[in-house]
């Protein structure tokens, strides 16, 4: 280790071993460069990194990462002595193995850059050659030095620009105008190309984010070129604000693809295609419900997905649109899948022209409305079901709305409205407007309707007459209510059966009971009496001598009540037999 301190004596050294943790050897002349005295690095092995510059402390612990035994970097840099001055140094570091001990020896080679070496230049002075186009530049300029990375001079546009005042430039680095989350991006492209030959010439490196004073992200377009100033090994850079630019690009970007995704999103089918008929554009949906991928369809006729019987409609949509620009075109047919299953599908076409009205393709959005279809079907097959039940029936059936008009009516209805008043009724018609009823009986159904529409659910029997056989009839009528989706009612459904036999069967079974009734008090009256008496006499008989003149007395009575009981029997087979005829 002796070989190389001897051959640093005149610069500042420390040494570092790596295994213990703590310096070897430290410069006694130390004292001169930092204000502290080599017993403050003894005591502190992290002396040195925490004198270096903050502004520059993540650059150092990020070049000396990358040390080896056979990589030796050096790095210009700024320090901050005891008293507070700041100093540039130029250190390179080394690395070997101590052969006495083994161990891993950091050795660092320190020199101070002199200020008047570094900074001493005339600020006023004028750049050789770019004068003009340095001070009056709209876009920001500056020279900085290579070795240092020192910014030597500044125009007015980059003062502006990076809200940093002139002297405020001249005590920064050009790593200090990006920010810290691109420093190791910075680094290594300078440390790529500072040696590269095309980097001594003119030469765009790129766009980079700059951070002004206060914080505000600047894209710039960098283009520079290497320069002798004040024997500063120099390079001027022209920095083009490209913000806005890029700030729209980005705002492009975003909308386009807010615009993709919304395509994307949508259920509905999105397609393009050119006056050849060709597809230019299929949405995602298109593509997922009919099973094709986007290589399968783009580039290909539209015939690719019609069947054969149904071609003609497509066709004929195709030119209509051609022939009618600006005007939607309606189609519906069916568009076959990649297996070949048909879709029921309906469009919208509209043929789109440029800035000479030229028709240059026609664009479409559509549906598949197989389940639709299939669900009308469904529906309508319902419905006629429902009607076939509804009108294979005597009830009467029919709904209003709150206005009094007809609503539906089953056939039962409208033929008794039509026996009623010569008239078939209409659906619109109004319920109270085909005069069969007078004033009173009007009256009397406002009030039923009226119930149901304040929301009463009820039954009535209903009797009137009936005009072809001038008999009374009677019906049962139901009253209900129908709501709507917010709960208010908005019509009523009336449902009509005639009785008039159950009530004449009840009637009869009444009477009949009635009758039986009267019958059985006939038996438990008039029967009873006479009964009565034939037991008395009977038991007045002389069953020992027949022959006694007083059984034929008794015997006449007998005869006499057996008749009584006669009559009294024929009364009640009369009551029978008249009230069963007049029910039959």
């Amino acid at each position: 280790m002796l070989n190389h301190l001897l051959s640093a004596l005149n610069d500042y050294v420390l040494a570092f071993n790596r295994n213990e943790g703590n310096y070897v050897f430290i410069s006694a002349n130390i004292y001169d460069l930092t204000g502290y005295n080599s017993d403050t690095f003894s005591n502190n092995p992290n002396r040195w990194q925490q004198i270096a510059d903050p502004r520059d402390n993540e650059q150092v612990i990020s070049f000396f990462r990358k040390i080896t035994a056979e990589n030796n970097p050096a790095l210009i840099y700024r320090i901050v002595t005891r008293q507070g001055k700041v100093k540039w140094v130029n250190e390179k570091r080394s690395l070997f193995t101590d052969e006495a001990t083994g161990h891993e020896i950091l050795l660092s080679i320190i020199k101070e850059i002199p200020r008047e070496t570094e900074t001493k230049y005339d600020r006023d002075a004028s750049i050789t050659g770019y004068s003009i186009m340095f001070d009056h530049n709209p876009n920001p300029m500056w020279i900085f030095d290579m070795q240092t990375l020192r910014i030597l001079k500044i125009n007015e546009a980059a003062i502006k620009t990076y809200e940093y005042t002139e002297e405020e430039f001249l005590g920064m680095t050009i790593r200090e105008l990006h920010p810290a989350s691109d420093f190791d991006d910075f680094d290594d492209f300078f440390s790529d190309n500072a040696t590269d030959t095309a980097f001594n010439d003119i030469h765009q490196v790129g766009v980079w984010r700059h951070v002004n004073k206060s914080g505000k992200i600047i894209y710039a377009q960098i283009t520079g070129d290497n320069i002798i100033y004040k024997d500063h090994d120099a390079r001027i850079i022209v920095a083009n604000n490209i913000t806005e630019t890029i700030r729209w690009q980005e705002e492009v970007k975003k909308r386009e693809q807010f615009l993709s995704s919304l395509i994307d999103s949508q259920t509905n089918f999105l397609i393009r295609i050119d006056m050849n008929g060709l597809f230019t554009f299929v949405n995602k949906q298109f593509l997922k419900a009919f099973g094709y991928r986007n290589d399968d369809i783009i580039g290909r006729h539209f015939g690719i997905t019609c069947i054969p019987e149904e071609m003609h409609l497509c066709e004929n949509a195709f030119y209509a649109c051609i022939n009618n620009p600006g005007k939607v075109i309606n189609l519906a047919h069916k568009k076959l899948d990649k297996n070949s299953k048909p879709h029921d599908t309906e469009w919208e076409l509209i043929a789109v022209t440029n800035e000479n009205d030229e028709v240059t393709e026609i664009q479409g959005i559509g549906q598949d409305v197989t389940d639709k279809k299939d669900a009308q079907k469904e529906i309508i097959a319902t419905k006629i079901s429902l009607e076939a039940l509804i009108n294979n029936t005597e009830d009467l059936i029919w709904s209003i709305d709150r206005k009094y008009r007809y609503a539906y009516m089953n056939q039962a209805y409208k033929n008794t409205i039509l026996a009623q008043s010569g008239k078939i009724p209409e659906k619109g018609d109004d319920t109270f407007g085909h005069g069969v009823y007078d004033d009173k009986t009007l009256a009397s159904w406002r009030n039923y309707y009226k119930r149901a529409f304040n929301g009463e659910r009820y039954i009535i029997t209903y009797e009137s007459i009936n005009p072809a056989t001038n008999e009374i009839t009677y019906n049962e009528i139901n009253f209900n209510p129908i709501y709507n989706a917010d709960g208010e009612v908005t019509g009523l459904g009336c449902f009509a059966r005639d009785i008039s036999d159950y009530i004449s069967t009840n009637k009869a079974i009444l009477d009949q009971n009635e009758r039986l009734r009267n019958i059985a008090s006939i038996s438990s009256h008039e029967l009873r009496r006479p009964v009565a008496t034939m037991l008395g006499l009977i038991n007045v008989i002389d069953f020992e001598n027949f022959q006694n003149p007083e059984n034929k007395e008794a015997i006449g009575h007998l005869l006499a009540v057996g008749n009584e009981i006669d009559d009294v029997i024929r009364l009640i087979v009369d009551n029978s037999f008249t009230s069963n005829r007049s029910n039959i």
